[in-house]
């Protein structure tokens, strides 16, 4: 998708025959990308509150033993310790970078993987552990995660959408 820069913040891309609608430029497209990665770099920072209750350095979730209702007392804590510590660190990361790749710090062939990979793996750790976090965190993590997947998924948005 191409753009062009006129006077003000909003130009129609003009070889955007659909007329999906208007491309930020400048100042507004920089803001935009800093409030988006933001937010992602908050969301994956958020997820070492599990990190954290799995290592037993603390914990926001006193009632979390560190079981899985799916998985029962099939797995044991052990495991199931060991895999939310594997979701929650794919997904941090995961996050981290896909922050990274909206500012431009990272190859932007990269976002749609790693949006991907750490949505999943975020909503994994949700179901597998939905008490693991205070229900408000869990409600944001679950926006968050579900807005970065309609928007890979469905709208097939990338950072260069935003404009330059």
């Amino acid at each position: 998708m191409g753009s062009v820069r006129v006077a003000g913040p909003v130009a129609r891309d003009p070889d955007d025959d659909a007329g999906d609608g208007p491309v930020l430029q400048g100042d507004a497209a920089e803001m935009l990308k800093v409030v988006i990665a933001i937010v992602l770099a908050a969301h994956g920072i958020g997820h070492v509150i599990g990190i954290l209750q799995v290592l037993r350095i603390g914990g926001t979730s006193p009632a979390w033993d560190g079981r899985s209702w799916i998985l029962g007392d099939v797995a044991g804590t052990g495991v199931t310790g060991l895999l939310g510590l594997a979701l929650w660190s794919v997904a941090m990361v995961g996050f981290l970078a896909a922050a990274a790749v909206v500012l431009g710090w990272l190859p932007s062939d990269w976002w749609t993987p790693l949006a991907l990979v750490a949505s999943l793996a975020s909503l994994a750790g949700i179901v597998l552990f939905p008490s693991a976090f205070p229900t408000s965190s869990t409600i944001g993590a679950l926006v968050v995660d579900l807005a970065v997947l309609v928007a890979v998924l469905w709208y097939r948005w990338t950072p260069a959408d935003i404009g330059a």
